[in-house]
């Protein structure tokens, strides 16, 4: 089995328990986490598109990433 499958039925099963175990209802909620994982995978892939584009621009403008260790978190002292 996929993972793609496995979280189908994940899903489905998680919907099915948030209904409170109906039964007969499989069948919708199958169809539901098909459409779930779907969206998913939709936002998924726009999220990647963005980054990519950013990267181009970034790259354009001369500009490179910081590296992890160049990154410093906000101080958590007050400047006063």
């Amino acid at each position: 089995m996929g993972d793609r499958e496995q979280q189908r039925r994940e899903r489905a099963y998680k919907i099915w328990e948030d209904e409170g175990r109906p039964e007969g209802a499989h069948e919708e909620h199958w169809r539901r986490a098909e459409e779930q994982g779907e969206l998913s995978e939709q936002q998924s892939e726009d999220v990647t598109k963005v980054n990519q584009k950013a990267d181009n621009v970034f790259k354009k403008d001369g500009k490179t990433a910081q590296s992890a260790s160049d990154i410093r978190p906000p101080s958590t002292i007050s400047p006063d």
